[in-house]
């Protein structure tokens, strides 16, 4: 009966690892981050930010997708930072924008960032990027503008 019982127990555990394991990890490799120049070339490799000026920041990453079509996948890219006010006067807290990104071997691949043409569109504070696929949240970034 306790062989019996034990054999029960360890194909239990076996079966509940199988189910909760899909072989990969959706761990998120982020290559570079930083402040960027014009022709999009890291120049500073930080996570804080100056606030209310002109800059380009941004990350690159690699992460597990799934899709081994050596080809480009679609995840969606979001960015939540503080208020910003366009011309109109319409206030505006971030986006959610759908973006293809080369895939190579179950790996998507690719850089992300923000550029502030003006003083007015770096305000200070927290910005959080994030990747997901569907409703997988695959990575998310953040830097401060300060």
């Amino acid at each position: 009966m306790n062989k019996r019982v034990f054999c029960l127990k360890a194909l239990l555990f076996i079966l509940c690892g199988l189910v909760g394991f899909n072989g990969y990890a959706n761990d998120a490799t982020i290559t570079e981050y930083g402040i960027y120049n014009k022709n999009k070339e890291l120049i500073k490799t930080t996570t804080l930010i100056p606030a209310n000026e002109v800059v380009r920041f941004g990350f690159c990453f690699e992460v597990f997708v799934n899709f081994f079509d050596d080809d480009k996948y679609m995840l969606t890219q979001s960015l939540v930072h503080p208020e910003i006010s366009d011309d109109g006067g319409w206030p505006n807290k971030g986006y959610n924008v759908p973006r293809k990104f080369k895939v190579k071997d179950g790996l998507a691949s690719g850089c992300v960032g923000y550029n502030a043409r003006s003083s007015d569109e770096a305000p200070a504070g927290a910005w959080r990027f994030s990747l997901s696929d569907g409703s997988n949240e695959l990575l998310d970034f953040s830097f401060h503008l300060k």
